[in-house]
């Protein structure tokens, strides 16, 4: 190989290397982006959802209430930054939901609290790709990266997965309320009766939300909804 195209050689070598180093540099400040970035909207949305949790429109007898649509900007997290940062967001919220809780047991409050309200993390796993996130930093402009069905099946497995919480709990630490009913039976009627009411709720601001994004068009002479 001739010298000159040994210099060639290192000079397409030097090249590649300083673009790797550049790239490298980007993905770097794109990822300390995203952290401060979830770090603000993650805590905002944790004391919205906090605030609206203390509002209570309807409160069942041995705990349980509705309230307007606490739950949705916590998933609005979840669904923007997906379900690594989700879990965390959602556990710092779990942990704000002791504050005046009923503690009967260690187990229960599991189940009540940290479990019911960690779980709905999981609605981070409908987020769109981690690389398409980085693209943008505009919360509103991710979730609209995402079908409208994938945002309602991940909401309604939250509420799922958190109702399946407080069914145990109620079948394990509340079983005496149900007298001669089944517990388990009484558990499921008595936790969804309120968390019905609220995914109702949740299910009508969302669709307003998704309405003004163009996430979801209403055809209003067919009253039809379409993506």
């Amino acid at each position: 190989m001739s010298r000159k195209d040994l210099l060639s050689q290192a000079e397409e070598n030097q090249a590649k290397a300083e673009q790797e180093l550049e790239l490298k540099k980007t993905a770097d400040k794109n990822q300390r982006r995203e952290m401060i970035l979830a770090i603000a909207t993650g805590g905002v949305c944790i004391a919205l959802s906090f605030v609206l949790s203390q509002i209570k429109l309807f409160e069942m007898p041995q705990g349980g209430s509705v309230t307007p649509a606490s739950m949705l900007p916590i998933l609005f997290f979840c669904l923007c930054f997906g379900a690594k940062k989700g879990f965390v967001a959602t556990f710092c919220y779990s942990l704000l939901q002791l504050i005046g809780g009923y503690f009967m047991h260690p187990v229960q409050v599991l189940l009540d609290y940290t479990i019911a309200f960690t779980v709905l993390g999981v609605a981070g796993f409908f987020a769109p790709s981690a690389e398409m996130r980085l693209k943008t930093a505009n919360p509103l402009r991710r979730l609209k990266m995402i079908p409208f069905w994938r945002i309602g099946a991940g909401v309604f497995l939250a509420f799922i997965l958190r109702l399946i919480c407080h069914v145990l709990s109620g079948v394990v630490f509340y079983a005496e309320y149900a007298g001669d009913q089944n517990p388990w039976i009484y558990s499921i009627v008595y936790n969804g009766t309120f968390l019905l009411v609220e995914a109702a709720i949740t299910a009508l601001i969302l669709i307003g939300i998704s309405v003004a994004l163009g996430l979801l068009k209403i055809n209003i002479s067919s009253g039809s909804a379409k993506k």
